[in-house]
């Protein structure tokens, strides 16, 4: 008993030092005067006349940014800075780079293995598993760092460079100056660590939420009862769902037809919560979606729907995140933290570019070519085309066939990655190399990858595996999920130095991943002599790109609509992100499919477990399709490792030491325009 008073206390003595820590520091940015910055700007520049004085005043300013009244006073501000200031930048640069590799390569770890039973099919999750999960070992970081002046120690001699900046410079810059420019980035936040857990936390139970969130296919019927699904099958939301619908393309009959109508409906179910709660994750009661009937044992029964849970959890989220905006006065809100800081792009610059994309009348060319194809008038859910691609012609039951016998397990398919590699060109010491560093586990969700955060981890490749082995979709995905991994490894591995591992966001590496997953039959051993091959390639891309893009800006335009309305309740948030993905599709797909007022651009289950990061993918299609036009002819392995050692830059500046060209969605529009034109002068003929 009293050892647990004792920890009872401590928890109660710990929450009120974590309430005062908030409350002190809620001052800064306002406490440091600006004569105070004058009067040591001054001081320093007189102190060390040979350095940087522009430099000086930047890094001075931006401790006073952080500084509060619980740093110390404005004398005491003024000393620190002056004992602080380091002329030897070179040793500092590397002292920080060794340690935040320690402190973040092994928190990493640390922090994936306390995921591992939520994320890997392992035996029964726990009641404990999701509080060890959503705990982190890296939410005090900032915290310690800031109240022991490590990160002002930063701020001072490495001070930030904005992304114009960045964008401008950043190509005459040499690895130690970028390198020092990567260090500024580091610590833009002092959020408090009992904020950043709380953000943890609600994540980790919205990811579980999206994980568990799986349809027994069996239990889908149609009006008349009729079943078109096997029993075995068992798919994720948003995930499985789509794959599944796109694999039907293959099936021209009307049973094909029947099983895509019903997935729609079921994702149009989903969006507007009106799924029996039952259904979710629950074999046994049949549910028909068209008509949104249920029946328990039989009997049609008035099912209980889910209470709006999806956008409960948004909200969570939302509310969490906009909780550490006053704490961040590089990035003062979410918005600019996913996009001015995650993507290194402006929430305004990618809108932009998405929107003159959409706008572009080429569009609607390709879906008259696409309803040719088909023989019928485009549906909604045609979206989700996948007919371009060399698998199209191949029925998926002889696809899966063939992974199922070859990768029995996730240990199957981890031993024979130097394999996959040998196949894309690699040589074999180099496969055998890169592929040491990654791991194969078998995924309670769809998939992901989770990369190394210092040298001598590895990295991660989580795949969905049933019973009966890897099935075709699952390879598919585990394709797309070793791009991550070997971009991940080499973008780690073969830069010298730590600060300047990496990669500008991450749509690169949905680029990478994207390159692997569509050389998937390619290592299968199907082979696609169609001569439009090329041909193809591009408007597949085009058209997925088209696709995830209006995803994307649906996720941007929530987040807006709720920074706008933040006391918002779950209801009012379904209206209004249904309001939204109706706008957007009515703007830019309406006049394509000629259906008006569809809802399915908001199904995508990112919104919930990885919020705003969709934009990330058009980005890495546009990416991709440069980084196709520059492979061409050249040496697929050697310019993968050539690009991905790059480094991290600002995207502009890593496009033009990849290709030599920025990124722009301009090239790829006027190659799927001549792609039309041509396709369309042959049907003239």
């Amino acid at each position: 008993m009293k050892n647990i008073c004792f920890i009872l206390i401590m928890a109660l003595f710990s929450c009120k030092q974590s309430e005062t820590k908030v409350n002190i520091i809620d001052n800064m940015g306002k406490y440091i005067t600006a004569s105070a910055i004058d009067e040591t700007v001054k001081e320093l520049e007189s102190k060390y006349p040979q350095s940087d004085r522009e430099l000086i005043g930047r890094g001075v300013k931006l401790v006073s940014e952080f500084w509060s009244s619980g740093d110390g006073s404005p004398d005491e501000f003024k000393e620190f800075c002056i004992n602080s200031y380091s002329q030897d930048k070179k040793a500092l640069a590397d002292r920080f780079s060794k340690n935040l590799e320690t402190v973040f390569g092994r928190f990493s770890q640390v922090g994936k293995e306390m995921q591992f039973p939520i994320h890997v099919e392992d035996g029964d999750l726990l009641p404990v598993d999701e509080i060890f999960a959503s705990w982190s070992p890296f939410a005090h970081v900032s915290d310690d760092w800031f109240d022991n002046k490590l990160a002002m120690i930063l701020h001072l001699n490495f001070p930030y460079y904005s992304l114009d900046e960045r964008n401008a410079k950043g190509l005459q810059w040499t690895d130690d100056e970028n390198a020092a420019v990567n260090l500024g980035l580091y610590f833009a936040s002092r959020t408090p660590g009992r904020i950043q857990q709380n953000i943890d936390e609600i994540s980790t139970r919205a990811e579980m939420y999206i994980s568990n969130y799986n349809i027994y296919m069996h239990n889908i019927v149609d009006e008349k009862g009729g079943r078109y699904f096997p029993e075995d099958m068992r798919l994720i939301s948003h995930w499985g769902l789509r794959d599944e619908l796109k694999s039907n393309y293959t099936d021209r009959t009307e049973t094909g037809l029947l099983k895509q109508k019903l997935i729609y409906d079921l994702m149009i179910r989903i969006i507007n919560q009106e799924i029996p709660q039952e259904i979710i994750n629950t074999p046994g009661n049949d549910y028909c979606p068209v008509n949104n009937r249920f029946f328990r044992n039989g009997r049609d029964t008035v099912p209980e729907r889910e209470k709006d849970t999806r956008y409960a959890f948004m909200l969570e989220i939302f509310r969490a995140s906009k909780a550490a905006d006053k704490y961040s006065p590089l990035y003062p809100d979410a918005i600019k933290r996913a996009f001015d800081q995650g993507l290194e792009m402006t929430f305004d610059e990618v809108e932009t570019m998405f929107t003159t994309f959409l706008s572009d009348p080429v569009i609607e060319k390709i879906g008259g070519f696409i309803g040719r194809r088909l023989r019928r008038p485009l549906r909604a859910y045609d979206i989700w085309y996948d007919g371009f691609k060399a698998r199209s012609s191949i029925n998926e039951r002889d696809l899966s066939a063939r992974t199922v016998k070859q990768f029995p397990d996730a240990k199957a398919l981890e031993r024979q990655l130097p394999n996959i590699l040998q196949l894309l060109g690699y040589g074999t010491d180099r496969a055998e190399e890169i592929c040491q560093f990654i791991a194969v586990d078998a995924a309670r969700g769809s998939g992901h990858a989770m990369g190394a955060a210092m040298k001598d981890d590895v990295s991660r490749l989580r795949v969905r595996v049933p019973e009966t082995g890897l099935n075709y979709n699952g390879f598919n995905v585990a394709m797309h999920e070793f791009g991550h991994n070997v971009e991940q490894t080499v973008s780690m591995y073969d830069v010298d130095n730590y600060l300047n591992s990496g990669i500008p966001n991450t749509a690169f590496t949905e680029a990478l991943a994207f390159l692997f997953q569509k050389r998937d039959l390619d290592v299968l051993g199907f082979k696609e002599n169609n001569p439009d091959k090329a041909r193809l390639a591009i408007l597949d891309n085009y058209w997925h790109a088209f696709e995830i893009m209006g995803v994307a800006l649906v996720d941007m335009y929530t987040w807006k609509w709720m920074y706008a309305n933040p006391d918002a309740k779950p209801e009012e948030l379904k209206a209004a992100i249904i309001s939204i993905a109706k706008d957007v599709w009515n703007k830019y797909y309406a006049k394509v499919f000629d259906v008006a007022d569809s809802p399915i651009l908001a199904v995508y289950s990112h919104m919930i477990s990885y919020p705003l990061y969709l934009a990330a993918y058009p980005i890495g299609h546009l990416i991709e399709f440069q980084l196709e036009q520059h492979l061409e002819g050249k040496d697929f392995a050697k310019e993968i490792d050539r690009i991905f050692s790059i480094g991290h830059c600002s995207p502009n500046v890593w496009m033009t030491k990849a290709t030599g060209t920025k990124l722009s969605v301009e090239p790829f529009i006027k190659a799927v325009t001549n792609v039309m034109d041509e396709i369309n002068a042959q049907v003239d003929d």
